[in-house]
Formats: structure tokens, C-alpha cells, sequence
């Protein structure tokens, strides 16, 4: 089976596309290697549910089957055609797959159709393949935006406090840090925090020459509010171009 030349790390967000909800799934792993020059065909592979929820996402009704035809494609896809699964759309109705194959040998189509035969079941599987030398589709689509990306982080450092004993619902001071090249930016920066409840420590000039802040404010994490907070910081950060920790 080819392996892509990375460690796969598969996380997800949540969406919106065309004003529905979406469950996009990527590898992470791959955003330093891309592009990669002898896989430039991407295969998209959609699977009709059957029983979706009302939202369009995956029923529990119909996970068990679903993960293991998703299982089977990437498994035979990988060892008869070296093609690398990167990601997954849940939405309206369908899970759609995608892989990035190398140039196309002799029976690939033959084998292709095989694998999606075979893994199929009773479910319907329609599949489509594009040029894409440049991984547009993944660095475009797949990877999520600045909030998105910082919520998966987010979701990371609860079950990390969860796993330590930590009660989300306890309102105590939360620690956050910012790094900017610009002082100007790292004091504009500051000043707006400061309008919005947060104690603000004076920026550090570090070593490597970038601004460093800390800052603080008291708030419970549970229920979302940590993706509130952390999306209320980026708005407060704009166009200033800052890195938030």
C-alpha cells in the first residue's frame, strides 16, 4: 500500500457551504508537503447515505456502515492505484471522498472501478477525477480558515484538561499569548484587548525578534465558549498580522 511522504494526522471542523451544514475531515499532515508532484489527479468519490439526518450530516443509524466502506476505498485505492486519501466532506445527504493519485498506468480505470465495486455494498457510489497539480483543492477547500483551524486546536486543549481533571464550567483566569514582528501592531493589538476585558502584559521583545503579548481575562470554557473566545481574539487581531497561541 503507498504511503504519503508524511505522518497522517486527520482532524475535523464543522461548516457551512451554500448556507448547509458541512463536516469537513482532513489530513493535516499533509499542508508541508503539498504539492506533491507525482500525484497530480485528484479522485473525489461521493457515497449517497441512505438515512442522513435532517441536517443532511451522518446518522449514528449509519455510521458503522459508512466508516467501513470509507475504510475498504482507502485501503484498496492505496495498494491497487498508490492513491492518498486526504480528506472528506459530509454534506447534503452524501460523504464525499477525496484522494490524490499518481499519473494514470495501464488498467488503472479497470482497477479503480474495482475497488469502488467491491467496497460499495448496497450503497451508490458515483466518483470523478480532475487535474490538480497544484493540490488547489486541498489548500482551498479542505483546509479551514483561521477560526476553524483554531477551534481544532481548541477541542485538543479541552480533552487535554479534561484528561487532567479540569471542571470547563469553572470561571478562572485563561492565559493566552500573541507574537507579532511589528511593536506598533503587538501595542494596537494590546489596546484593543484591554477594551475588551483583558489584562494585558507589556509586549517582550524576544530574542528571534518577534513582539510577544500575554494576556488574560476570566472565563469558562464549556459549552463553546472557548471557540468564542478565541474567535472574539482573531477579530480583535484583524489585519494585523499576528500569531495567536
Amino acid at each position: 500500500m503507498s504511503q504519503p511522504p508524511w505522518s497522517q494526522n486527520f482532524d475535523f471542523y464543522m461548516a457551512e457551504i451554500d448556507g448547509d451544514p458541512a463536516s469537513i475531515s482532513l489530513d493535516l499532515g499533509a499542508s508541508e508537503h503539498v504539492p506533491v508532484g507525482d500525484h497530480p489527479l485528484r479522485l473525489a468519490l461521493r457515497i449517497a447515505m441512505k438515512r442522513p439526518r435532517p441536517d443532511g450530516l451522518r446518522s449514528s443509524e449509519e455510521f458503522d456502515a459508512l466508516s467501513a466502506i470509507e475504510d475498504r476505498l482507502v485501503e484498496s485505492i492505496g495498494h491497487e492505484i498508490e492513491g492518498w486519501f486526504v480528506g472528506r466532506v459530509l454534506y447534503r445527504g452524501s460523504s464525499d471522498m477525496f484522494f490524490y493519485l499518481p499519473r494514470p498506468q495501464r488498467d488503472d480505470e479497470e482497477r479503480l472501478s474495482s475497488c469502488v465495486e467491491a467496497a460499495s455494498g448496497d450503497y451508490e457510489i458515483t466518483q470523478r477525477i480532475d487535474d490538480d497539480p497544484k493540490w488547489d483543492f486541498y489548500t482551498d477547500f479542505l483546509w479551514p480558515d483561521r477560526a476553524s483551524h483554531q477551534a481544532m486546536g481548541n477541542r485538543r486543549v479541552l480533552a487535554q484538561l479534561e484528561q487532567a481533571g479540569d471542571d470547563h464550567e469553572i470561571v478562572r483566569p485563561v492565559d493566552h499569548f500573541a507574537f507579532f514582528q511589528d511593536e506598533k501592531a503587538a501595542r494596537r493589538f494590546a489596546d484593543r484587548l484591554r477594551e475588551h476585558g483583558f489584562t494585558v502584559e507589556d509586549a517582550e521583545h524576544g530574542e528571534h525578534g518577534a513582539w510577544a503579548l500575554k494576556f488574560q481575562r476570566e472565563d469558562q470554557l464549556a459549552d463553546g465558549r472557548i471557540d468564542e473566545i478565541t474567535t472574539e481574539i482573531l477579530e480583535l487581531m484583524g489585519d494585523d498580522d499576528g500569531d495567536y497561541d
